[in-house]
């Protein structure tokens, strides 16, 4: 079985098992092609079951949204990142956000999956498919500060701000 029914077939089965425990959320799908380094990377990190990600659209008391800036990106998304080997979505959402912000959240439901088609822009190589799962959460204690060499600033916003990394952070309620 190709690289391609393979991560199909995953991507196929969580969305399953997401719509069995979440039942309604957004689907997103987008395709991004790579250069042939970045692709052989994404192929491995499925190979090795690290492909996918998780974020959470946190939320404070007053329904304001947290979001970050990465460091040299001009655009503000939620905080989140890549799974490690073995880690489930929630997980992965809870440990990235802790990680990236201080914060410490309760998971309340699924916002939005993205199904990701990575491509090869240099060659005709099969496709490799991965989601990233983005939750519901609220605030839950910790204490907050950006990461160091990650994140280059943090802040509530109640309405969108002007430069986001994708079109979903301007769409999603606010606040939330």
């Amino acid at each position: 079985m190709s690289i391609r029914e393979r991560s199909e077939r995953k991507v196929e089965e969580t969305v399953c098992r997401l719509e069995d425990e979440y039942e309604e959320f957004t689907v997103v799908e987008k395709t991004w092609e790579h250069s042939g380094e970045r692709y052989d990377n994404i192929g491995e990190r499925f190979e090795q079951g690290t492909l996918g990600g998780a974020g959470v659209w946190l939320t404070n008391e007053n329904g304001e949204v947290l979001l970050v800036r990465n460091e040299g990106d001009k655009g503000w998304g939620d905080p989140g990142g890549k799974a490690e080997v073995g880690e489930s979505y929630e997980a992965t959402a809870k440990r990235e956000v802790k990680e990236e912000t201080g914060a410490e959240c309760r998971l309340t439901g699924l916002c939005d999956v993205h199904i990701i088609e990575n491509q090869n822009a240099e060659s005709d190589d099969p496709s490799v498919f991965e989601l990233i799962v983005t939750f519901h959460g609220e605030l839950n204690g910790g204490e907050l500060r950006p990461r160091e060499g990650e994140i280059a600033e943090m802040d509530w916003f109640a309405k969108p701000p002007e430069n986001v990394l994708f079109d979903e952070i301007r769409t999603r309620p606010y606040p939330a």
